[in-house]
């Protein structure tokens, strides 16, 4: 069984709700095991920070599963950030990458493709 894997970014956490391609995604994915949903926890957290109670309402939502940041994690986010790049969009990229739960890696599903332009991340555009 092949199985799809998408990373929400921080802008697409905050369009949670209120988004019609994003509330797509997540129905699609409560209804189908071969499409998984990935929020990496600096993504949360930074929309947290822009909407207080958001990670209460992602902790619901039990077809999201979050990507633990541990030291190679904070390594690549800073390394990233190093070059400009947002912590969140750091983040995403690095989920992105392949993996062994992920060996062929990960689209970044996000409503803010052109965050990602020049930094190698497969984007699917949630705004077409």
């Amino acid at each position: 069984m092949i199985i799809e894997h998408y990373i929400l970014d921080t802008p697409t956490l905050l369009a949670l709700g209120g988004h019609k391609q994003v509330s797509g995604l997540v129905h699609v994915a409560a209804g189908d095991p071969t499409v998984c949903l990935w929020v990496p926890i600096v993504c949360a957290l930074e929309a947290e920070r822009e909407r207080t109670g958001i990670v209460d309402y992602l902790g619901i939502l039990d077809v999201l599963h979050t990507l633990d940041a541990d030291y190679a994690t904070a390594h690549a986010i800073a390394g990233l950030y190093r070059q400009s790049v947002p912590f969140g969009v750091a983040a995403a990229v690095h989920a992105a990458r392949p993996t062994l739960d992920r060996p062929d890696g990960a689209l970044v599903a996000t409503v803010a493709p052109s965050d990602y332009e020049g930094l190698g991340a497969p984007v699917m555009d949630l705004n077409s």
